[in-house]
């Protein structure tokens, strides 16, 4: 985290210093020592999620920072803000996560972030910003394992409808075997044995049930398995599959506990790894509370 210089607004201009005196007032003072934004990644697929974060640092004990203004998101869908706020020795660290979604491809550029206040090393209204920060969204492009497994489960359905077709023919022929017997028949013939009859198929897993047991699984082994398959098996309760994105998952549903967890688990799995063990308490009981 790079410390930053203030930037001061005063100018010598009196019009200008009689401006900037009158805003001054509604400024605090602050010795602001860092402010920082980065991307948890630069190149993203277009509806893949990624997170955007701002780090501000104080040496005062603050509650919050209401003067830290976030850029414009532009054309990106925000698809959450959290702000989370911790004290150490007096000072205070303040980040602010947004998780976004892009919508079409190409290069973005995300303004500084920046807040306003009176710097208390020199008694004079500032305005502290942040980095730039520069992503750049693509169309997704199927990998080799996905056109394998394309043309893999297309060769499947184009075998299994010969082999219908194959059954169909054998069962034709096997009928008029049949029927040409029975006409050369001289004597009472026992009737032949009705097939059995299918097993009944197993009734399907409700969705609910299969978060339940995914979340016990997960609970017993947080680890990347288990997560994927809480993950699968809440976008399944959403109404879409595991090759879904986030945004399609909340536009499936309008349970809004059922909304909390899956932007839980999207963070569990993807989110910055320092915060990857609040993330899973957060998808745990998010989860249990859609179940309750």
């Amino acid at each position: 985290m790079t410390r930053l210089a203030a930037i001061a607004l005063v100018a010598a201009a009196p019009a200008f210093a009689s401006c900037a005196a009158a805003g001054a007032q509604a400024l605090r003072p602050l010795h602001v020592t860092a402010l920082s934004m980065r991307a948890d990644r630069m190149r993203i697929d277009v509806g893949a999620v990624f997170h955007l974060a701002i780090h501000a640092h104080v040496r005062e004990h603050v509650a919050a920072l209401d003067e830290l203004v976030i850029p414009d998101v532009g054309t990106m869908q925000l698809l959450g803000d959290e702000r989370s706020v911790t004290h150490a020795g007096g000072e205070t660290d303040v980040v602010e996560t947004l998780t976004l979604e892009p919508v079409k491809s190409g290069a973005y550029t995300f303004r500084p972030a920046y807040l306003d206040a009176i710097d208390a090393r020199t008694g004079r209204p500032s305005r502290f910003s942040s980095n730039a920060v520069r992503v750049v969204v693509v169309a997704p492009v199927a990998s080799a394992a996905e056109r394998y497994g394309a043309l893999a489960r297309l060769g499947g359905e184009v075998l299994l409808a010969l082999l219908a077709c194959v059954a169909v023919v054998l069962a034709a022929i096997g009928a008029l075997r049949l029927r040409r017997a029975r006409a050369r028949a001289r004597a009472d013939v026992a009737p032949a044995a009705p097939p059995p009859a299918a097993a009944a198929p197993a009734p399907a897993r409700a969705p609910r049930d299969e978060v339940a047991e995914a979340l016990r699984a997960y609970r017993l082994s947080p680890a990347e398995p288990a997560l994927r398959r809480l993950r699968a098996s809440l976008f399944t309760a959403a109404g879409t599959n595991g090759g879904s994105t986030l945004g399609d998952a909340l536009a499936a549903t309008t349970d809004r506990e059922l909304r909390i967890a899956l932007i839980a688990a999207e963070r569990a799995a993807f989110g910055p790894p320092a915060d990857r063990d609040e993330a899973s308490r957060e998808l745990a009981g998010a989860t249990e509370a859609w179940l309750r």
